[in-house]
């Protein structure tokens, strides 16, 4: 009797795991080297103070390098998060035996996001870039070339996706016409996806006032392109024509839609524009993006928090254009002496953004290369299962953390999920 009582309790515990609700929301920071981190900390809660990313209690490193280069693109990297094996640079969800353009070569990878919808969980893809650009495409298509924006677009329609939040409106509207804002569609051909993907059930929004109007109670499937190409910086977000919401917003509901699901979700978000402005070494928006990806991994982190059935991941996809902070430059833009320079002394606005730098902005310089870095990037997590990362890399590690592979991210998202 006392074993039939230990099998049935065993059977019981396997059977409430294998069905217990989860969530996994996995937020990249595109192009976002280590240092950006100290800069924004420096400039807003303070040097000594704490980020929402730096609240995550597990951190490590993240190898980055692609099958065919130490220096890895959006693709390659996104494939290696979504997908869980190495590819080379250019190409979106397909094997490393795919040439970089060529469709008849390499093999697909089924994606996380696939697997989740294959085990009936929602799914959401939300970026700051075009949403057919390379990471967030990297999760819904299976293309030898991340510049193939018309057939990228074609394989959203059919991706099932529940919550699709960007930019990207031009490749998405027939050719001749223009968006709401008047900008020219980019395809080749009269096909209206937005159309097909309203009357495939998705409520579609394209500005500030339709997506302060969508009720997370009663939609499913949501469509959000909020510009033409990619969505604005975080410094411009205000200009916008027609108003965009920010990354948190955008986070925020999507979060209260695909809880709903009573299974669970797959959540990812992109903070792209930080490496577009990396890139550009434009330095001010650079840090305004990165700010408001660290208040989009607050939102996730709260709801990580209260739904205890959550495991949060926040990782670059590589470095970008090599930032670092050498303290402060006076009023004449040259860099002040370590001493002089002492702290910042910022003043935010109401959403915790600088409004003044006290006379001392901080001073960030690049490297002259504006171009990817192949550095290690840092990686953040939380989870409520202590045990869960128990045994997961053998003998050698544990837990998680410490060096990573960018492909070892797809398997403790798997992992966590149990396929």
């Amino acid at each position: 009797m006392k074993n039939i009582y230990i099998f049935s309790i065993i059977a019981l515990l396997f059977v409430s795991q294998s069905y217990a609700k989860k969530n996994v929301i996995l937020i990249i920071p595109d192009g976002c080297s280590i240092p950006v981190w100290s800069a924004i900390r420096s400039m807003t809660v303070g040097t000594d103070g704490s980020l929402n990313i730096d609240k995550l209690p597990i951190m490590g490193r993240c190898k980055t390098y692609s099958a065919n280069a130490m220096v890895t693109d959006s693709a390659a990297s996104g494939t290696a998060y979504a997908c869980g094996q190495k590819t080379n640079n250019g190409v979106l969800g397909m094997s490393a035996a795919t040439t970089h353009g060529d469709s008849l070569t390499g093999q697909p990878i089924k994606s996380i996001l696939e697997y989740a919808q294959g085990h009936g969980y929602a799914t959401g893809v939300i970026t700051t870039t075009m949403i057919t650009h390379a990471t967030p495409a990297v999760f819904y298509s299976h293309r030898a070339d991340r510049d193939w924006y018309e057939l990228i677009a074609h394989d959203l329609t059919t991706s099932g996706i529940d919550v699709i939040m960007g930019g990207g409106r031009d490749y998405c509207i027939p050719k001749g016409t223009n968006d709401e804002e008047g900008n020219p569609s980019k395809r080749t051909d009269s096909r209206n996806l937005i159309s097909e993907m309203k009357n495939n059930g998705y409520v579609y929004v394209h500005d500030q006032v339709g997506f302060n109007a969508v009720n997370p109670q009663n939609t499913g499937k949501l469509l959000c392109l909020f510009n033409a190409g990619h969505m604005n910086y975080e410094l411009d977000r205000k200009n916008d024509k027609n108003g965009e919401p920010a990354l948190w917003e955008m986070t925020g509901k999507a979060l209260e839609i695909l809880s709903k699901d009573k299974k669970g979700f797959f959540l990812m978000v992109e903070a792209g524009r930080i490496d577009h402005a990396a890139h550009a070494h434009e330095t001010d928006r650079f840090l305004w993006d990165a700010i408001a990806c660290d208040k989009t991994v607050g939102v996730a982190a709260d709801f990580a928090r209260k739904n205890k059935d959550t495991l949060l991941i926040v990782v670059p996809d590589h470095g970008t254009g090599g930032p670092y902070c050498v303290g402060a430059y006076d009023k004449n833009g040259s860099v002040i002496s370590y001493d002089d320079a002492g702290y910042l002394k910022y003043t935010l606005d109401e959403n915790g953004f600088p409004a003044s730098d006290g006379g001392k902005p901080i001073a960030i310089q690049w490297i002259e290369w504006g171009g990817h870095t192949g550095e290690d990037v840092g990686y953040f997590a939380m989870v409520n299962q202590k045990s869960f990362f128990g045994g997961l890399f053998g003998s050698k590690q544990d837990i998680i953390g410490g060096l990573l592979d960018n492909t070892d991210v797809n398997k403790i998202m798997h992992k966590f999920y149990g396929f």
